[in-house]
C-alpha cells in the first residue's frame, strides 16, 4: 500500500465540474461526453486503472489520458496528462507500475509509469507503431505487436513519391517483439501477414497468436492460432480449423489453451463455441455447444476448472462462469445494463478473482466505471462519474419493449420516451435503425452521433431502436433469420413496431422519421423506396445498390454469406434487395451522409442514392464528411451529424424551420 500513497500524495487530482442547470440534454454536450474504456482492476484488487477520453470540439479532436480509482471509491487521479493519446492501461503482475501506449513521441509507443509517481519512461524504440502488448508473467519483458520495418529501397520509394499500390499485394507483415525491460533490447520471435491478439504461458516461455493470412478483413475468418517459443524463436501451428480461430488463453497449468472458434461456412450468421485443445497440439474438443448466446474472450479460473467470459444476452452484457469438463454456463451478473466489453477483450478479474472491473452504462445513465464482487452474489458499483452535467439533466425513460412480426416472431427492441412524457399524448417518432446487420440495441445510453435516442427524448421525441431479425445476442436461429431475405422480414419487424407504438397510443403516424448508419443505412434507404409512412429519413453510410456494393467494398464474404452466391451467379437476389431498383417508387424527403475515406460501404453508394432521388424530384442532401472511415471519428463531424439530422427531420416532419449553426 505504500506506494500507492505515494501517488495519492504525489499526482495530480482533479475534481469534478459542478452539475449545471437542471435542462434537457444537448446536441453539445453529447459531443463533448466524456467515455471511459479499457478498465482493468489491479492485481491485488484495489485499483482500476481505466482511460477516458475527452473531446475537443474548438479542435475537432479527441485526447485520452490513464486515470486510476481505488475499488473502495473515492476520488479518481489522474495517471497522465498529455495532449497524445494515453491509452491501454496494464498492470505490472507485481501491481507497482502500469505500462501504457503512447503516442506523445509520434507513432505509439509502451511507456511505463512507477505507482511512486515521477514522468512516464519510454520502453520502446519502434520505428513502426505499436499495437496490442502484454507484460510477462514474471514482468521482465513485454511482448507487443508491430509492422516490420521499411526496407531501404521502400524507404527510397515513399521519400521519392514513387508509391503505387498493388491492390490485394501491398501490405506489411506483422511482427511479434519481446522487449527485455531491463537491456531495452527488443526482439523478433515469429513475423506473419497479420497477428491479430497473443497470451503468455504460465512459464513465460512460449506465446500462443492469432494469425490471419491477410490484414484485409474478409481473411480474418481464417485465422488460426500458432505457438511461438521464445528462447528457440521457432513456430508450431496448434489449430488448423478452415474457419477462425482466435483469443487463445492458457490454462494455469500450461496443458491446455482455451480459444474461440467458428466454422468457415456462412461465418457471418454464426456464432463463435469455445474450444479447448492440448497445448502441445491435437483435436479440440467443444466445451458448452448447446449455449444460446455467443461466448466472448475466455479467461481461466485460477484451479483451471472453469472458464469465465462476457456474452451479449438479448439487449443487455452478462458475465458467465462454464465448467471446464463441459455443462451449461453459469450466468454470475445480473448487470441491468450493458457493459462497454467485446468479443476478444480479456476479463479483468482481480488475482484472487473475487472482484471485477468493467464499463457500465444503461438506457438513462452515461457509461461509468464499475466493479462487481463474485463472492456472495454479484454487487456492482459505479466508481466514477464523469458527465455529472449530463447525470443531471433530465433524460428520456427507457425500456425494453416487444412485438410479434408479420410471421409471428417475437421481435424485442427499445424505447426511449420523450423528456416530459405525458401518459395519451402521441408524439413524432424515430426510428433509428443498427448497423451490421448482426449488430445489436442494448441497454447503453443513446448520446452519440451513432445513437442519438436521448437527444431526441431532449427534443421531444419518442426514439424506438428494434433489434429486427438478424441481430446478435438472440441466438443462432435468429441471427441468421434473414439469410436471403434483407428487406423483407427486418424490414416489417420495423414496420410491425411502429404499427404497435402507434396502436399504443404512443407513436403519431403522421410524424414518424427513420435513421440508420451502415446496415441502418441501407435498410433506411431501402424503407423509403416501399413506403410513403415517414416524413423524412436519414441514410447514413447505406448500402444502396448490393450488386456495385459487392466489388466495391473490401468484406465480399459478408455479403455471400447472407446472399447464398456471389452477384454474377445470382443476379437477382442482389438486384431484388438494393434500394436503386426501386428508385422510381422514393418520395420521401432523404438526408445522405457519408464518411469521405468509406473503403467499408464506397461512398459510390451515396452518389447512387442521391442521383437517384434528385433525377426524381425528391427533396434530398448529400453531406461528406472529409477524412473519415465508416464511422466518424472526429468530434465536429459527430456534432454536426447530431444536428444536421435533427433540424432536416424538424423541418419535414414538424414543418418548422430550424437554422443549423
Amino acid at each position: 500500500m505504500q506506494h500507492a500513497r505515494l501517488l495519492l500524495a504525489s499526482l495530480l487530482l482533479v475534481p469534478l465540474a459542478s452539475p449545471r442547470a437542471q435542462r434537457p440534454l444537448t446536441a453539445e454536450q453529447a459531443a463533448a461526453m466524456r467515455t471511459p474504456s479499457n478498465a482493468r482492476i489491479s492485481p491485488s484488487g484495489e485499483w482500476v486503472v481505466y482511460t477516458v477520453s475527452v473531446p475537443n470540439l474548438e479542435e475537432s479532436s479527441t485526447n485520452a489520458d490513464l486515470w486510476m480509482i481505488a475499488t473502495a471509491g473515492g476520488t479518481p487521479v489522474r495517471l497522465t496528462n498529455h495532449r497524445a493519446m494515453d491509452d491501454q492501461g496494464r498492470w505490472a503482475p507485481d501491481g507497482r507500475s502500469i505500462a501504457f501506449l503512447s503516442a506523445r513521441d509520434g507513432a505509439p509507443q509502451i511507456f511505463r509509469l512507477g505507482l511512486a509517481g515521477g514522468e512516464p519512461e519510454k520502453l520502446t524504440d519502434s520505428k513502426t507503431p505499436v499495437g496490442a502488448f502484454a507484460w510477462s508473467p514474471d514482468g521482465a519483458r513485454i511482448a507487443y505487436v508491430a509492422p516490420r520495418d521499411a526496407t531501404p529501397d521502400e524507404e527510397k520509394k515513399q521519400k521519392g513519391k514513387d508509391d503505387a499500390i498493388v491492390v490485394g499485394k501491398d501490405w506489411v507483415q506483422a511482427r511479434l517483439m519481446i522487449l527485455d525491460i531491463a537491456s531495452r533490447t527488443a526482439t523478433e520471435v515469429a513475423r506473419a501477414e497479420a497477428i491479430l491478439d497473443f497470451d503468455w504461458s504460465p512459464d513465460g516461455r512460449q506465446i500462443a497468436y492469432t494469425v490471419a493470412p491477410s490484414p484485409r478483413p474478409d481473411d480474418f475468418r481464417a485465422t488460426d492460432i500458432m505457438i511461438a517459443d521464445v528462447a528457440a524463436k521457432s513456430t508450431r501451428k496448434l489449430t488448423d480449423n478452415p474457419g477462425a480461430d482466435l483469443s487463445p488463453r492458457w490454462s494455469p497449468d500450461g496443458r491446455s489453451i482455451a480459444y474461440l472458434t467458428k466454422s468457415p461456412k456462412q461465418a457471418t450468421i454464426t456464432q463463435s463455441r469455445v474450444a479447448v485443445v492440448a497445448a502441445g497440439g491435437g483435436a479440440p474438443r467443444l466445451v458448452a455447444t448447446d449455449f444460446l448466446y455467443e461466448p466472448g474472450a475466455p479467461t481461466w479460473s485460477r484451479d483451471g476448472n472453469s472458464l469465465y467470459f462476457w456474452s451479449a444476452v438479448r439487449t443487455r452484457n452478462e458475465f458467465f462462469q462454464l465448467p471446464v469438463a463441459g455443462g451449461t454456463p453459469r450466468q454470475l451478473s445480473d448487470l441491468q445494463g450493458s457493459a462497454g466489453v467485446f468479443g476478444s477483450e480479456a476479463v479483468s478479474l482481480a488475482s484472487d478473482q473475487r472482484t471485477i472491473a468493467f464499463v457500465r452504462s444503461t438506457l438513462e445513465t452515461p457509461a461509468e466505471v464499475h466493479v462487481a464482487t463474485l463472492d456472495g452474489g454479484w454487487k456492482q458499483r459505479a466508481l466514477t462519474a464523469l458527465n455529472p452535467e449530463i447525470a443531471s439533466a433530465p433524460r428520456g425513460r427507457g425500456e425494453v419493449i416487444r412485438w410479434k412480426g408479420k410471421d409471428g416472431m417475437e421481435i424485442e427492441g427499445i424505447l426511449i420516451y420523450p423528456v416530459g412524457y405525458e401518459a395519451g399524448k402521441r408524439y413524432p417518432t424515430v426510428a433509428i435503425i443498427h448497423g451490421g446487420p448482426s449488430g445489436v440495441w442494448n441497454e447503453s445510453f443513446g448520446a452519440s452521433w451513432y445513437n442519438s435516442a436521448q437527444i431526441y427524448a431532449a427534443e421531444g421525441w419518442l426514439a424506438f431502436l428494434p433489434n429486427v431479425r438478424g441481430s446478435s445476442g438472440y441466438g443462432e436461429k435468429f441471427l441468421a433469420a434473414n439469410y436471403r431475405d434483407w428487406g423483407n422480414g427486418d424490414y416489417l419487424d420495423i414496420q410491425t413496431g411502429l404499427d404497435d407504438l402507434v396502436k399504443r397510443g404512443l407513436a403519431d403516424p403522421e410524424r414518424l422519421a427513420q435513421s440508420g448508419w451502415s446496415y441502418g443505412g441501407y435498410m433506411t434507404a431501402w424503407t423509403l423506396t416501399q413506403t410513403n409512412r415517414f416524413k423524412a429519413v436519414m441514410v447514413g453510410a447505406g448500402l444502396t445498390n448490393m450488386y456495385s456494393m459487392y466489388s466495391t467494398n473490401d468484406l465480399q464474404m459478408v455479403l455471400e454469406d447472407y446472399f447464398g452466391a456471389e452477384p454474377w451467379d445470382d443476379e437477382q437476389a442482389y438486384r431484388r434487395a438494393s434500394a436503386m431498383v426501386h428508385i422510381k417508387k422514393a418520395r420521401t424527403p432523404t438526408l445522405i451522409l457519408h464518411g469521405q475515406q468509406d473503403t467499408r460501404v464506397p461512398i459510390g453508394q451515396a452518389q447512387e442514392l442521391y442521383m437517384g432521388l434528385r433525377k426524381n424530384e425528391v427533396p434530398v442532401e448529400l453531406v461528406f464528411f472529409p477524412r473519415e472511415p465508416h464511422g466518424l471519428q472526429e468530434p465536429r463531424h459527430a456534432l454536426d451529424k447530431i444536428k444536421r439530422e435533427v433540424a432536416f427531420f424538424s423541418k419535414y416532419v414538424l414543418g418548422r424551420e430550424p437554422v443549423l449553426q
